[in-house]
C-alpha cells in the first residue's frame, strides 16, 4: 500500500483505518465483557429460569455493547474524517460499513471470551446459578453503530468544511 497523494493512496489509508478500527473492535468486545455483569439462571426442578432480576441485567449487558460502540464509532469517525476528509462523500459508506463490521466483530469476540451457553452445562444441581451468555438481542444495537459513526463525521465535516469568506459592509447602505 502507496502513501501516494491520489485516490489510490487515499483509498488505501481508508481501508487501513477501517483494518485499524477492526482491530480496536476486538479489544472493544474483550472491554465489554470485562465490564458487563450477565444475567444467571437459576436451576429449579423445572429447569433452568431467568429470574427477573437477571433479565434486567441482560438489558444492561445490550446497553454496555450499544454505550462501548457508540463511543468507539464516533471517536473512530471524527480522526478518520479530519485525516481522510479529501474522500469527500466517499466516507460516508466506508463509515457506514466499517462501524458495521466492527460491532460484528465486538458481539463475536464477546461471545468468545464470555460464558458459554447454559444448556451445555453438565450435571447442574437444584438451586446452582449458571452464568448466562451474552447477548445483543436488538438489531437496533447493531444500527447504533453506524449511526454514532455518521454523526461523528457530520460533527467532523461541519468543524473543518469551509466557511463562506462574505465580508459584510460596515454600511449597509452600501448595498442598495
Amino acid at each position: 500500500m502507496s502513501g501516494g497523494h491520489g485516490a489510490r493512496g487515499a483509498i488505501g489509508r481508508a481501508v487501513l483505518a477501517v483494518l485499524v478500527l477492526l482491530l480496536v473492535s476486538v479489544g472493544a468486545g474483550a472491554l465489554w465483557i470485562g465490564l458487563s455483569r450477565p444475567p444467571e439462571w437459576l436451576v429449579t426442578e423445572q429447569g433452568i429460569v431467568l429470574t427477573e432480576e437477571a433479565s434486567g441485567l441482560q438489558v444492561g449487558v445490550e446497553l454496555l455493547f450499544v454505550a462501548i460502540g457508540a463511543a468507539l464509532s464516533l471517536v473512530w469517525a471524527v480522526v478518520v474524517g479530519f485525516v481522510l476528509r479529501r474522500l469527500g462523500w466517499v466516507l460516508a459508506p466506508i463509515v457506514v460499513a466499517g462501524t458495521l463490521l466492527a460491532s460484528v466483530v465486538t458481539w463475536r469476540v464477546g461471545l468468545w471470551l464470555g460464558p458459554g451457553d447454559p444448556a451445555a452445562t453438565t450435571d447442574p444441581q437444584i438451586g446452582d446459578l449458571i452464568p448466562a451468555q451474552p447477548a445483543v438481542d436488538a438489531l437496533a444495537s447493531f444500527l447504533v453503530w453506524p449511526i454514532a459513526g455518521l454523526l461523528g463525521l457530520l460533527l467532523i465535516t461541519w468543524a473543518t468544511g469551509r466557511r463562506s469568506r462574505v465580508s459584510v459592509p460596515a454600511d449597509p447602505a452600501s448595498l442598495r
